[in-house]
């Protein structure tokens, strides 16, 4: 029994003289490309190096009560991408745009493959048919990666005909229990509660502003890079959202007072 121990022991000692001598390898070799480069630069190139790849599911709504944020959505959504690239995440890009149907844009495809985004706005909100197809769809392909769901609606569902409320709850339950992390972005009211009957916890709910859509871009921004770093989503992610709608709210109502009424 002691003689395996020992070997047990030796073999383990082994393995980790073999993956610091890999780490070193890799250091020496990147240090040898970057020559010149600074210490903290060299760190960074390693890390990039062991960055793990996540799943980013986007399922937005393209219904026709949409209409107006047609720029700051292609906008947000190629300045989401272009900071994925800036910040070398190999993340694996699913987009589902839905009305009364249900479209797939970019299904897992690489940053690096993604060029152009098109939105159009018109019809209904299919968001429970759209959600769980997503989900189910995502669940069968993605490899073991920490996965990110991020749903983007301006009124909840009025013409799902597979799915309903409590079947989509159920599912979403059901991924979070496996890790999986998801945002809700609404742009009504109550769109914590409404969040939260969908089985999103609502401190991952936010509300937006339509004439801001831009910035929950950069709350997901925010959100993909919490994940890489820590693991985990911070309590400030939307930080971004809430200043916007904010000056937004703050302009109006400055207007409003200043017409008298």
């Amino acid at each position: 029994m002691g003689t395996l121990k020992k070997e047990s022991n030796d073999n383990l000692i082994k393995i980790k003289d073999e993956i610091d001598l890999d780490i070193n390898n890799i250091k020496m070799f990147l240090s040898s490309e970057v020559e010149g480069c600074a210490e903290a630069e060299l760190d960074l190139t390693i890390k990039n190096f062991f960055k793990k790849s996540i799943d980013v599911m986007f399922v937005f709504d393209r219904s026709g009560s949409c209409a107006g944020t047609e720029i700051d959505m292609i906008r947000g959504f190629n300045s989401f991408i272009k900071h994925e690239k800036e910040k070398k995440n190999n993340d694996f890009i699913t987009v589902s745009l839905f009305n009364q149907e249900n479209k797939i844009v970019y299904d897992r495809a690489s940053t690096n493959k993604i060029s152009e985004f098109e939105y159009q706005v018109y019809g209904n909100t299919a968001l429970y048919d759209s959600v769980c197809e997503g989900l189910m769809r995502l669940q069968e392909n993605h490899d073991d990666t920490e996965v990110i769901v991020v749903i983007m609606t301006d009124g909840e569902d009025n013409s799902s005909y597979k799915y309903d409320v409590n079947m989509t709850k159920e599912l979403i339950s059901s991924l979070k229990n496996q890790g999986w992390h998801f945002i809700f972005l609404g742009a009504m009211d109550y769109a914590k509660k409404y969040a939260s009957l969908l089985g999103i916890d609502k401190k991952y709910a936010e509300i937006y502003s339509p004439e801001a859509v831009y910035m929950n871009f950069k709350a997901i921004e925010k959100v993909v890079d919490d994940v890489h770093d820590r693991g985990k989503v911070s309590e400030d992610w939307a930080e971004s959202v809430i200043d916007a709608r904010y000056q937004i709210e703050g302009r109006k109502d400055s207007h409003v007072k200043r017409l008298g009424r």
